[in-house]
């Protein structure tokens, strides 16, 4: 099975040709391995415990957001409000402290819908607050493939919509966001991309993402994303470090102005008893408020992950497995350390580019060199074992 094309002794020329199309078939073989392993689901479940690990490895992650404040929608305040939900009159007082302590913009992640005939006194109160601050940014959901908008209003004056969907994992984990999603169509932003708009409308047009054909496929009547993201890592360091207040604390003057002005405000629950926390890890969860306030500072800052079409990974893993057959072939040792050294900048492309922001799996690399080196150890214990049993002839 070893190959040696400049040593051939007193070995025939059809041995050497036989030989080496042994080897190009075996070659053949490790990149359809390659191929068919970046196209598989066995590359999505490996990027997911890659990608948990990694999330472990930075949960301490120094992410300290100078940006942000957070003012929660507590169990303390539930009690003081006389229970959840509140009169839209509360909601309608917060906006108006907030927009009184020139705050940059009011994310406001709670869903003002229900089936309501005729507007109260509460609702008529929430829309002038609304339509006083012009820089409140409100969720917009779907659910029976429909679109409900907050108050039931096609428009609110002074009101951004973002879509609040936050996208699970098969596996019931939040791995991604998308920057747009809709109804047919993926038209409305995120609620953090919205908010961004608000505070840094600069800022809100430079982003990436993996891109989703969606357009030519009739998704018509279906919920459609587009411009994929990754979770980036430092989400727990967020929770922990980012400044935040009970909502009680606002509406009660308790609040220093100067902590909250110029900061982008997040507004939301952080009640177990009426919403559940998202998985992000097997030991960490949190509120969606805290993640749409996380993914604002990360896209205020540049910091996405941006993950990678699958034909790149395949790609790399090509040119890696062809490197590492020229490690194990018997060529020259001069183009056996070429190829060392190929395979090894090629093996530090995914660590490059994660510092860049983009994911690109290392599953298929990883399957083409491992098959290349199983399947040439087979063959050449195989011609051993072969070699033992041949009658020697004298």
């Amino acid at each position: 099975m070893a190959i040696d094309l400049l040593r051939c002794g007193n070995v025939t020329v059809d041995v050497v040709m036989r030989e080496g199309v042994r080897f190009l078939a075996l070659s053949i073989l490790s990149l359809v391995i390659v191929i068919l392993v970046g196209s598989s689901s066995l590359t999505v479940w490996f990027d997911r415990v890659a990608y948990d690990v990694l999330n472990q490895y930075y949960a301490s992650f120094n992410y300290a957001a100078s940006d942000v404040v957070l003012i929660d929608i507590d169990q303390a305040s539930i009690d003081r409000f006389s229970g959840w939900p509140f009169d839209r009159s509360v909601h309608a007082r917060a906006i108006d402290v907030l927009n009184s302590a020139d705050v940059s913009s009011i994310t406001y992640n709670v869903a003002f819908v229900g089936a309501r005939g005729t507007l109260g006194a509460g609702d008529e109160q929430l829309m002038d607050a609304i339509k006083r601050s012009g820089r409140v940014v409100l969720p917009l959901i779907a659910e029976n493939n429909q679109e409900l908008k907050p108050l039931d209003k096609p428009e609110l004056p002074g009101a951004i919509l973002g879509h609040a969907d936050l996208s699970l994992d098969e596996d019931a984990h939040l791995r991604r966001h998308y920057l747009y999603a809709g109804l047919g169509f993926p038209r409305w932003p995120s609620l953090s991309l919205a908010s961004l708009y608000i505070y840094a409308p600069v800022k809100a047009d430079d982003f990436s993402g993996l891109r989703t054909p969606y357009l030519h496929v009739g998704f018509s009547k279906l919920w459609s994303r587009d411009y994929e993201l990754l979770l980036p890592f430092g989400l727990a360091s967020f929770s922990d470090r980012v400044l935040r207040y009970p909502l009680w604390a606002l509406l009660e003057g308790k609040i220093p102005v100067e902590r909250i002005r110029n900061k982008a405000v997040f507004v939301g629950l952080n009640a177990p008893t009426v919403e559940d926390r998202l998985q992000v890890s097997s030991t960490d969860a949190f509120f969606s408020t805290e993640v749409h306030a996380f993914l604002f500072s990360t896209l205020n800052r540049g910091y996405t992950l941006s993950p990678s079409l699958s034909v790149w990974a395949v790609t790399l893993g090509v040119l890696a497995t062809l490197c590492w057959s020229m490690v194990l072939a018997r060529l020259p040792l001069g183009l056996r350390l070429l190829g060392l050294s190929m395979l090894l900048l090629l093996l530090s492309v995914p660590v490059w580019l994660l510092s860049f922001g983009y994911w690109l799996s290392i599953m298929p690399m990883l399957a083409g060199i491992s098959s290349m080196s199983v399947i040439l150890m087979f063959g050449r214990v195989l011609d051993f074992c072969v070699g033992i049993k041949k009658p020697q002839i004298n």
